[in-house]
C-alpha cells in the first residue's frame, strides 16, 4: 500500500493556504486527463552487499515500455490576477522495464536473480539480458500556472482559447518489483491549450515533462536511477 508522506501533506497544505487567501470570485477548475508517457533510457546502479559479497556496479542503457498516463488536477485561477493560477495534480503511469540486453559494469554478483529477476555475474563489463519488470509511479505535484486569454467575449470573459504553461515541484512514489517503495522529490513542467465550449466546460491538450531520482532499498542493496518522462495528454476541464 502506498503511504502518504509528510511531503504530500505539505503540498496539500500549500494549496489549502492559497485557497484560504483566494478572492471569492476566483475561477475554480477540475481537470481529468489521459494519454501516453515516454520514459527516456537511463542507467541503474547498485550498491551494498548481496549474499555476503560486495556489490558496486550499474547496468547502462535501460529502456522502458511506452505507458498510459492518467490523472486529475484541481485548482483555481485568480480573479484579480487573471493570468495566474494554482493547482494540485495527481497522476499515475507504468513505465515497465522491457525485455532487453544491456551492458553491466562493475561488480554485480546475483546468482539467484534477487535484484531484477535474472542472474547477473559481472566483474568488469558484461552483457545482461533483462526480463520484463513491473514499474509503477504515482505523482503528486503543486502547480504554478500561467495562461493567456484569447478570443475574449461576453460569453467567454476569460477567453474561449487559453494557451497555458505550468511548473512546480512534485512527489514521486516509485514501486519496483523486489524493492521497497520510494518517495522522491522532483519537478514537472509543461504547457498546453484549453478550448472552452461554454463558460463551464472545455477540452485541453497538454505536454508535460517530469524528472526525479528514486533510491530504492532491498535488504542490504540500494538501487539508484533517474527517471525522465515525456507525457502527451488530453482531457476535459470543468470550470465553476
Amino acid at each position: 500500500m502506498i503511504r502518504v508522506s509528510s511531503s504530500v501533506a505539505i503540498a496539500v497544505a500549500l494549496v489549502g493556504l492559497g485557497v484560504g487567501v483566494s478572492p471569492a470570485g476566483a475561477e475554480w477548475f477540475a481537470d481529468l486527463y489521459g494519454g501516453a508517457a515516454f520514459t527516456e533510457s537511463t542507467h541503474i546502479s547498485f550498491d551494498g552487499k548481496l549474499d555476503g559479497m560486495a556489490v558496486a556496479g550499474l547496468i547502462d542503457g535501460v529502456s522502458f515500455d511506452t505507458s498510459f498516463s492518467v490523472g486529475g488536477r484541481f485548482g483555481y485561477w485568480f480573479e484579480s490576477l487573471k493570468l495566474f493560477g494554482l493547482g494540485l495534480d495527481a497522476s499515475y503511469f507504468r513505465p515497465d522495464i522491457r525485455p532487453q540486453t544491456v551492458m553491466s559494469k562493475g561488480q554485480i554478483i546475483d546468482r539467484s536473480g534477487a535484484l531484477l529477476g535474472v542472474p547477473m555475474n559481472t566483474r568488469g563489463a558484461d552483457p545482461v539480458t533483462l526480463a520484463k519488470i513491473d514499474h509503477r509511479i504515482t505523482a503528486i505535484s503543486f502547480d504554478l500556472m500561467l495562461r493567456w486569454p484569447m478570443l475574449v467575449s461576453t460569453n467567454f470573459p476569460h477567453g474561449q482559447l487559453q494557451p497555458y504553461v505550468t511548473v512546480g515541484p512534485g512527489i514521486y512514489v516509485t514501486a519496483l518489483r523486489r524493492f521497497d517503495t520510494d518517495e522522491s522529490h522532483g519537478i514537472k513542467a509543461g504547457g498546453g491549450v484549453t478550448w472552452e465550449f461554454t463558460k463551464n466546460f472545455g477540452i485541453f491538450g497538454e505536454y508535460r515533462y517530469t524528472h526525479f531520482r528514486p533510491s530504492l532499498d532491498s535488504a542490504d542493496i540500494t538501487l539508484k536511477t533517474h527517471i525522465s518522462t515525456h507525457h502527451f495528454l488530453g482531457g476535459v476541464s470543468v470550470r465553476f
